[in-house]
This record gives C-alpha cells, structure tokens and sequence, in this order.
C-alpha cells in the first residue's frame, strides 16, 4: 500500500510501504478501512513533520503520520457488533514494518476499533487506538467535509471543558483553522454573546468576521488585551488559546474574568520557550470527541454548521508536499487529501 513517510525531519513523500497485516485477517475488535480522504493537522502534523514533537527525532525517521482521516468499513474483525461493511468512519489509522508511526492516517488502508463491544467484554487494553475511539459518520456527508469533523469535534468538546455557552464572552488567541473552529462553534452552536479573535494578520480579518467573531484585534500591539476587553463588552468568560505563547497566554489572563477559564489548546514544540503561567484559571481541557460527535453530526445535517467551509485546497495524495508547503507559506485553511479511492 501506499502512505505518507517522514524519510527525513521536514520532508515528506507518498510512496509503497508494507502491507497493514490486518488487511489478510483484521484482529477481533479492528476492522479494516479503505482510506478515503485525509487533512493536515495545521500543528501537530507540521511539528511531527520537522521532529518537534512528541518525542520524534531524526533517527526515528522514516516514520508514518497523521491523525485526521476518514474511510470505508472493508472488513470487520469476529467481536465487532457496533461496526459493518460499508460504515464511514473517522481517524483509521495504519503502521507498517521497518517505519515508526505517529497514526499513520495518510495511507491507503488503515485500522478502527469497535471501542464499544471492547469495553462491553472487558477486553485487554490494545492501546491508543481504543483511547481515541472511532466514530461512524453519515455517508451523506462526502469524505472531504467528513475529516473536517474530527477538527470541529475536538473543538467543540474543549470549548464545553472550559465551559462557554450561551450569552458568555469568548477572546480567542490565533486564527489558524482551530481558532476559527473555536469563533465559528462559539457562536452558532454555544450561543456566545461577543466573540473576539486576535491575531498577527491584518488580511485575514475578513475572513475571521466571515467565521462568527465580532471583532479582530492585533496581538502585535502593545494594548491589545485592553482593547479586545473594550470589544468583548468586559471581561472574557473564556480564553480559547491556540498559540501557545506564555506572553500572550498572560496578557490574556489580564482581561479574563475572575471565575472565568482559559483552555491553553496549543500543541508546544519541543523547542518552545518559556513556561506558561500558573494560573488556577488556565485548565487542562482534554477533548473527548465522543462526546461532541452526535451534536456535531446534528448541526451538520440542519445546516446549522458546514464543515466545508474550512476547506480550502483539495490536493491528491501525492500532492502532500504541496501541502504542506501551503501551510507554511499560510496560504491554506485546511489541506484535504482526497484519495483515488473515493467512490
């Protein structure tokens, strides 16, 4: 089969690796996928990409990547009960012999789990795949806005870790495509009353106000906690912080009410700087898709939200450096990958 490789630190390159051993026989609680479409994590994938996170290093290269990905249902294993051929499904993921592996989501074939008839017979723990879970999706949804869901899934079950909702005042930090997620959820499924987005990119204020934010405000600007206060209305019940920057994560504390909450979402390279702020108001909010995954189903289906909408480039797999390079050159919302095996 073919997949993304890390050969070396910051390059990457679709070509044959092994077999998945699962595609002669899938284990009692796997089932087997055909790959349909695949995204770049904007963070995380590009830090894996250049051995800045989570333990990657260049002599673990070469190595499979990526956690955002969906597919067909091909084969089920003999305990599976709540999966069936056919069944669209998020984040399969693959390894292959000789390669280390971060997912291994951007390949031809991968593996779920039916965590559900696992954890129902108490099975022996079988790793991160079970932890994340594996979700059905609507085939009415097509591949490409179905991998988008796994972006606004996590976002929405952060946002209600830190608890926002209705009639409250989110800031968000960074307009990548989560803290554009977090602006877009914010207002139209959560009911935020003022929303505000800062940033380093004046251009992309239009964009941001098209997203759901009711103002953009410049970090680059030495008062720009005081003015996004100005903006939210008063003190933000909730700061959404995608950057990952002490100075920012402490300016915005400044601004954050008193019984309010700051989720710091950002994935920290290993080479990152500084330390952030001890704060009792700055939360590790975990996200737990599973329980998103059916609001978000619902919101799709009313057209209450489109996942389409974050997408911006549609590449073939073997287009993944290009992709890759249009996220760098921050050229590119989200990048989806859509497989020849799209029917």
């Amino acid at each position: 089969m073919k997949a993304v490789v890390v050969d070396r630190c910051g390059e990457t390159v679709w070509r044959d690796v092994p077999d998945l051993p699962e595609m002669h026989a899938p284990g009692p609680y796997q089932a087997l996928v055909r790959v349909t479409a695949f995204s770049i994590c904007n963070s995380t994938d590009k830090h894996l990409r250049d051995c800045r996170l989570m333990g990657a290093t260049a002599e673990q290269c070469p190595f499979l990547l990526g956690h955002e990905s969906v597919g067909e249902v091909i084969e089920v294993g003999p305990e599976c009960r709540y999966l069936k051929r056919g069944d669209q499904i998020l984040r399969p993921g693959a390894t292959a012999e000789g390669y280390g592996c971060w997912w291994g989501g951007f390949a031809d074939y991968g593996t779920v789990s039916d965590r559900r008839a696992y954890e129902e017979d108490g099975s022996p723990a079988i790793g991160l795949t079970v932890r994340l879970g594996h979700q059905v999706c609507p085939p009415e949804i097509a591949p490409g806005a179905a991998v988008m869901l796994i972006t606004l899934k996590e976002v929405l079950s952060y946002l209600d870790r830190i608890g926002v909702g209705e009639g409250d005042r989110l800031l968000v930090t960074g307009h990548g495509p989560v803290g554009l997620a977090a602006a877009y959820l914010g207002r139209r499924i959560l009911g935020c009353s003022n929303v505000v987005v800062g940033g380093r990119r004046p251009e992309a204020e239009a964009q941001i106000l098209d997203f759901g934010a009711d103002a953009w405000v410049d970090i680059r600007d030495e008062d720009w906690s005081a003015k996004a206060a100005e903006l939210l209305g008063g003190p933000a019940d909730g700061v959404y912080d995608t950057t990952g920057q002490p100075h920012l994560v402490e300016a915005a504390l400044g601004i954050l009410a008193n019984d309010g909450t700051m989720g710091p979402y950002a994935a920290r390279p290993t080479d990152a700087e500084g330390d952030m702020p001890a704060d009792p108001r700055v939360i590790d909010a975990a996200t737990d898709e599973g329980l998103s995954h059916d609001r978000i189903i619902q919101a799709v289906l009313d057209h209450t939200i489109d996942p389409s909408k974050f997408i911006s480039h549609v590449l073939k797999p073997e287009q993944i450096t290009e992709g890759f390079d249009l996220l760098d050159r921050r050229e590119a919302i989200k990048v989806v990958t859509e497989s020849g095996q799209v029917r």
